[in-house]
């Protein structure tokens, strides 16, 4: 079972997405903020800040740039709803120090947040310019005020930023593992044992996320979507669906602005 519905925030560099899915998400990252609540049903995440599960009513958020995955408890449908919010945008809305912050908490039971949350995403569709500006600062003021700056991030080992540097430098053309650990000056196996444990997935898996986020970030800038499976390495649109769908439980056409 897989159900997503996007609905156009009103305000430009926000999207908002309910999904309904029993469908088991590989890690990923976004370069937004996201933040949500768990309507019914529950998932386990994995992250940078440990293992989590959230429930019904529980609020789920992410940071930009964090690596995390979602997996349905029991194999049972879940329904969520998420705010995806471009960090320019709450720079912007609440200036640039909440901007360097990240969320605390992946999942947090705090029932009066909820229905706050659950009120904004049901508002901001119909709401202006201004109030939208408004509802989506308030969220962020009770969601960072009390963060703290997202901590400096560790540097890769030199094998793994050269890996990194490959992949990132030429997404089109996907490197062999043989490939990257002699650009690394590894053997294949302490290269990807190595690559997992620093980035937290092994190369292949990490490149099929980044193109996926290249091409988010095409879309977002009005490319045309054969345009932007391109710009960002698939080998047609059909691709870059299925991996969307993948990871964000979107399609291209849906996360379009």
């Amino acid at each position: 079972m897989h159900r997503c519905h996007y609905t156009p925030a009103g305000l430009p560099g926000v999207h908002l997405i309910d999904l309904r899915s029993d469908r088991r998400f590989p890690r990923h990252a976004h370069d937004q903020y996201g933040i949500g609540v768990m309507l019914d049903g529950g998932h386990r995440s994995w992250s940078g800040r440990g293992l989590v599960e959230a429930g019904p009513n529980d609020v789920i958020t992410v940071s930009p740039n964090e690596l995390h995955d979602g997996i349905p408890l029991r194999d049972a449908p879940r329904h969520w709803c998420m705010m995806f919010v471009e960090p320019s945008v709450v720079a912007r809305l609440a200036g640039a120090d909440m901007a360097a912050r990240e969320f605390h908490h992946p999942a947090l039971a705090d029932p009066l947040l909820a229905r706050r949350l659950t009120t904004a995403l049901r508002d901001l569709p119909q709401a202006g310019a201004d109030e939208g500006a408004e509802i989506v600062t308030d969220l962020f003021a009770a969601l960072l005020d009390d963060a703290h700056e997202a901590p400096a991030t560790v540097a890769p080992s030199p094998g793994v930023h050269r890996m990194l540097e490959r992949i990132h430098d030429d997404p089109v053309s996907a490197p062999s593992l043989a490939a990257l650990a002699g650009i690394a000056g590894l053997t294949p196996y302490t290269a990807l044992r190595r690559f997992r444990r620093e980035v937290g997935t092994p190369p292949h898996a990490y490149l099929k996320q980044y193109r996926v986020r290249l091409a988010c970030q095409a879309i977002a800038a009005g490319h045309p979507l054969a345009e932007a499976a391109l710009r960002a390495g698939f080998a047609d649109q059909s691709h870059m669906t299925r991996a969307f769908v993948r990871q964000l439980g979107v399609t291209p056409g849906q996360w379009r602005p």
